[in-house]
């Protein structure tokens, strides 16, 4: 029996602990009785439009009663935003409400505890569970992709999510080519199928929307797997600016006369925003600098200011300009610089003074809190949405009318600072730019004539009141023009969904989201002091936290023409050598430490290092010789050889004792250094203390300390050496789970659930169960068996090893299995081989797609697997229903059929169709093979 259902308003009670405002419950009603969202959201700055995220969990629950094929509400909920946050107030919501939901699940049972506000929570919570095939998943998962990156992904397409990410982030996966994706297909599957997408203030937005309706005018021909609301992705856009379009054919929805009424909103819409108008010539840092230090000498008191530059240059050249000037003021003012171009770690710093509930200038600081001194914050456009921020003055570079109105939302946010002003500083454009402004085009000048028209309207003071209230009355619609994207035609499409074998010279996916004048063309850059060689993988694994997105030409610029580039891979772990000229937009760079480019707050070409590797807490120590130096400056190459057994002198091999004792003393030393730059005492001090005096080695990779509690490192990569079959150990309380066939069966199980949740036809649910049951069948074959259990110790075939890592290529070789050789080819095998002697099972396209899932199941067959050095003679052997079947296992074979095979799948379900059905087995497949090594997954 399904949970009843709490009203809206019972449920943003329940999570804010104050009454939702009139458009919000009018929204959430409209959603309950019509099923449809609006186009647009035309709701002001401050007026809570990032509860559209409480009113789609709400909705996604009010439809739990449902069966899967008549929900319209989507599965997941995207909000995006046209750049990097680092200030994310939506993301702190969002995580939020996941954490209430779980929490209300353990203090409320189903009977409800007296209180109304945790039933709501928990009768929503109890809602949304069983719309997971997931046993024991949370009500609401919630994933930032931060950067390029992020390979995060949800759990399984029926898991409930919120994903808050960049247009970039989520374009690049609609499109097949996602930033930092090793699952490319599936995370296809999980943004353009079942997907509702807020875009927040991005004036991008129509090519995004425009881009979604293509992509369904290029396979008019397939069949929705799912009803017509969730098959796709619904894309509504969020703004504060400008006024409804007439000429629009678009849904809007506004604040009505009772949100106008409403007291908290009135005051907001009233909040006074004196803006001064101030043309001037020359170097706008100046400017910007000179008009930051004049009012806070204006200020009685200490207070908070909000500085607006256009660019991460200009920000970094007006902080260090205020930084100058106030140096020997008494107090010294907080200054921080914030930008996008910054790693997690420092960011985390920098939000701490600015969300700081004393001292910074969060909304949901009290005005009349003393401070101690003034807080200066620099910033770019990284603040100018997502951030509740509410400082008492502001000042800002000119900008467009979307940039200037956002701004202005984080003057005097809550209308409490009846004192607060604004400079706006208008500087002609630089002559190398021809008269246009970095990213608002010629839109500037408009605005200057706006506000000039304003101020002979205004008081003696010549300042603009810029209210919400006035605020587009005065500065009008805004007058950006993203310009055109490119046509999308269905062979460029076609193209892009090759996802195993890119095609050279395909089409960047980036102007067909951004538009042709500003793709963004960026690549993520980490910083390391152990840079493998090219072929060896990188370890720690990467992280989005420890990345900075750059610009791919600023990137180019720093480097010398013969400097090697270090990037990842597709498989996001083997590193390989390129020259600047081929660098790519979404490439991955790994810089040595040593390379600077980077300080306490952000990328800055003149710093010089080192930088702080920040993936080695909580992970272990490289033992590399120029890793250990750029780490601590000493020279431990002697003790490292020792410890590793690898002295290249002529003396006899080194007993276990002797490798001990250097492993001691390398300790011993790291210990008693000084604390590396960029680390906090307490936190070295930690990290070396749980060092463990044990080397662990894995294949193609640096050797090291491990700490006694390693963290996780995330989604395993899809791999090339059916690194998969490793799990943490195989004992009698599992050991069913790593047979061949126990393995099939637990997949087959997982994939069922999660195809009935999803709500696919009952046809395709039986083939998606028994794709996932046979995917692993070419395990069977006598060599992999040999590498699996060399000493067949289980004495059944099996589908999983607990042989340690690092011994797992000498396996390999032994056993026979060709490098680079791929099992599912010979599932595949197997499995056509039984289709042929079951000619009435099926129709036609169901049973290329059984063939299909099996072999796509670790991402390759899109469109062919690539074929490794083999010319076998034996065969695979194994049986499907009853029926015994065999097939070559000859592993250099090519299958010409599948590429056709691939076509004529997408041509009948669509490509995200087909990437979902794919993602229901590959997310399932992951799901059992990680329960095995500790991890919590949906499965377990």
């Amino acid at each position: 029996m399904t949970a009843p259902l709490p009203t809206f308003p019972e449920f943003y009670r329940a999570v804010n602990g104050r009454d939702p405002f009139p458009w919000q419950s009018r929204l959430a009603n409209r959603l309950s009785t019509a099923g449809t969202w609006p186009e647009e959201i035309g709701v002001p700055t401050g007026m809570g439009k990032t509860a559209c995220l409480e009113i789609a969990v709400w909705w996604l629950a009010s439809q739990a009663d449902r069966v899967p094929e008549e929900r319209t509400a989507p599965t997941r909920i995207w909000w995006v935003v046209n750049r990097r946050l680092l200030v994310d107030s939506t993301a702190e919501q969002a995580r939020a409400l996941a954490e209430k939901l779980v929490a209300s699940q353990r203090s409320s049972g189903l009977e409800g505890n007296g209180k109304p506000d945790s039933d709501a929570l928990a009768l929503v919570a109890e809602r949304l569970c069983p719309l997971s095939a997931g046993r024991g998943e949370p009500p609401l998962k919630v994933i930032s992709l931060r950067g390029g990156l992020a390979s995060r992904t949800p759990t399984d397409p029926s898991c409930p999510t919120v994903i808050l990410c960049t247009l970039p982030m989520y374009g690049s996966r609609l499109l097949f080519r996602g930033y930092g994706s090793s699952l490319r297909a599936v995370d296809a599957a999980m943004a353009g199928t079942d997907s509702l997408v807020l875009l927040d203030e991005a004036h991008l937005a129509r090519h995004l929307r425009s881009l979604v309706v293509a992509l369904g005018e290029c396979m008019t021909g397939a069949q929705p797997l799912l009803n017509n609301q969730r098959s796709t992705a619904t894309v509504v856009t969020l703004t504060a600016t400008g006024d409804p379009d007439p000429a629009s054919s678009r849904s809007r929805f506004d604040l009505d006369d009772d949100d106008k009424r409403h007291g908290v909103i009135q005051k907001r819409l009233d909040a006074t925003k004196r803006l001064e108008l101030i043309e001037a010539e020359g170097d706008i840092a100046r400017h910007l600098a000179e008009g930051t230090i004049r009012l806070m000498e204006e200020a009685d008191r200490p207070a908070s200011f909000l500085v607006f530059a256009n660019t991460p240059r200009t920000a970094r050249e007006v902080f260090n300009r205020v930084k100058k000037e106030t140096r020997k003021k008494a107090p010294e003012p907080d200054l921080q610089l914030l930008t996008g171009l910054t790693r997690e770690r420092e960011a985390e710093r920098i939000r701490k003074h600015i969300l700081d509930r004393e001292q910074g200038m969060a909304a949901t600081r009290s005005a009349t809190t003393p401070r101690e001194r003034h807080l200066v914050v620099v910033a770019t456009q990284t603040l100018e949405v997502g951030a509740d921020l509410d400082a008492e003055y502001l000042i800002t570079e000119a900008c467009g009318v979307r940039a200037l109105t956002q701004r202005l939302g984080r003057l005097n946010r809550l209308g409490n600072h009846n004192h607060a002003r604004a400079l706006y500083i208008h500087v002609p454009p630089e002559r190398r730019h021809g008269g246009k402004w970095p990213v608002y085009d010629k839109e500037p000048e408009d605005v200057l004539q706006r506000l000039k028209d304003a101020q002979k309207q205004a008081d003696e003071d010549q300042t603009v009141n810029l209210s919400p209230r006035r605020v587009a009355e005065v500065l009008g619609p805004p007058g950006d023009d993203p310009g055109r994207a490119p046509e999308v035609l269905p062979g460029i499409l076609w193209e892009w969904v090759k996802t195993t074998t890119p095609p050279e010279g395909e089409a960047p996916v980036e102007p067909y989201f951004s538009g042709i004048a500003s793709p963004q063309y960026t690549v993520s850059v980490i910083w390391r002091v152990h840079v493998p060689e090219p072929g060896r993988r990188l370890w720690p694994r990467a992280k989005d936290r420890e990345a900075v997105d750059i610009a791919r030409h600023e990137f180019q610029a720093v480097l010398t023409d013969d400097e090697p580039i270090h990037r990842l891979g597709s498989d996001g772990v083997t590193v390989e050598t390129i020259g600047k000229a081929d660098l790519r937009s979404g490439d991955r760079v790994v810089l040595p430490t040593d390379r600077g480019l980077l300080d306490e707050f952000g990328w800055n070409t003149d710093a010089p290092g080192p930088v702080m590797d920040i993936s080695l807490a909580g992970q272990g120590l490289p033992l590399d010789p120029t890793a250990i130096k750029r780490l601590c400056a000493i020279d431990l190459t002697s003790e490292i050889k020792k410890a590793l057994g690898t002295e290249d002198d002529e003396t006899d091999e080194l007993d276990e004792a002797e490798q001990d004792q250097a492993i001691i003393t390398i300790l011993e030393v790291i210990r008693a250094v000084e604390t590396p730059q960029g680390w906090d005492p307490t936190e070295w001090s930690n990290f070396t203390d749980s060092l463990e005096p044990s080397v662990v080695e894995s294949r193609r990779e640096v050797p090291r300390l491990r700490v006694r509690s390693p963290q996780p490192e995330g989604d395993t990569p899809i791999d090339d050496f059916d690194e998969n079959s490793l799990v943490e150990s195989v004992s009698a309380s599992n050991r069913e789970l790593a047979t061949l066939a126990g393995h099939g069966q637990a997949v087959g199980g997982q994939s069922q659930m999660v195809a009935e949740r999803v709500g696919l036809p009952m046809g395709l649910c039986k083939v998606v169960e028994r794709a996932a049951r046979l995917h692993d069948m070419g395990k069977a074959d006598r060599r992999f068996q040999l590498w699996l259990d060399p000493e067949d110790k289980n004495g059944v075939a099996m589908a999983k090893s607990d042989e340690p890592r690092r011994k797992w290529e000498t396996m390999r070789v032994q056993s026979g299995w060709p490098r680079g050789g791929r099992h599912e080819d010979l599932s595949a095998r197997l499995v056509l081989a039984w289709l042929q002697q079951q000619p009435d099972w099926g129709t036609p396209i169901e049973r290329d797609l059984l063939v299909h899932l099996v072999i796509s199941h670790h991402g390759k067959g899109r469109p062919l697997v690539p074929p490794a050095a083999d010319g076998t003679g034996e065969h695979v052997r194994g049986v499907i229903d009853g029926v015994a079947v065999e097939a070559s296992a000859d592993l250099a074979r090519i299958d010409w059929e599948q590429p056709a095979r691939f076509r004529r799948l997408n041509d009948h379900f669509g490509p995200w169709g087909l990437a979902l059905l794919e993602a229901i087995v590959i997310r399932s497949d992951h799901a059992v093979s990680a329960s095995m090594s500790g991890v919590r997954t949906s499965w377990k």
